[in-house]
């Protein structure tokens, strides 16, 4: 059976987060707390999204129906969903009553579904980092 994982999704959705907070204050045009507000956001989302994506295996284990759709389909709809979902955030700030902003770009929400759906296979590749050198569980 396959495993449930809960730190590892929750340790790669935060590097994820991380990069999509550091790309909307390089897209968005406002500061302060909008910026955290939209930060804070955007880093839990994408946590969700990466849960999903990293435990696509479990669910097939649990689900024996699903095995006729191919795990990659599974992941790549997670990541144009979860790409939509972060260019949809940023829409929202553009029309809300904060002015004008510049936008978190297409190829920026594409950058980040795309690395919510490869998550899993980059995880074997960097779980050393957290257990030896940081020291986190997994």
């Amino acid at each position: 059976m396959a495993e449930f994982l809960i730190l590892p999704a929750v340790y790669i959705g935060g590097l994820i987060g991380l990069y999509e907070m550091f790309l909307v204050h390089k897209d968005e045009a406002f500061r302060g707390s909008h910026w955290l507000k939209h930060g804070w956001h955007a880093l839990l989302v994408t946590m969700f999204f990466v849960f999903l994506s990293m435990n696509v295996d479990f669910v097939y284990s649990i689900i024996p129906a699903l095995k006729d759709v191919p795990i990659i389909a599974i992941r790549g709809l997670i990541a144009v969903i979860a790409a939509a979902k972060v260019h949809t955030a940023a829409a929202v700030l553009r029309s809300s009553a904060l002015g004008p902003t510049l936008g978190e770009t297409w190829i920026h929400s594409l950058v980040v579904g795309i690395l919510i759906a490869v998550a899993p296979y980059i995880w074997p590749f960097i779980e050393p980092l957290f257990t030896n050198f940081l020291g986190l569980p997994v």
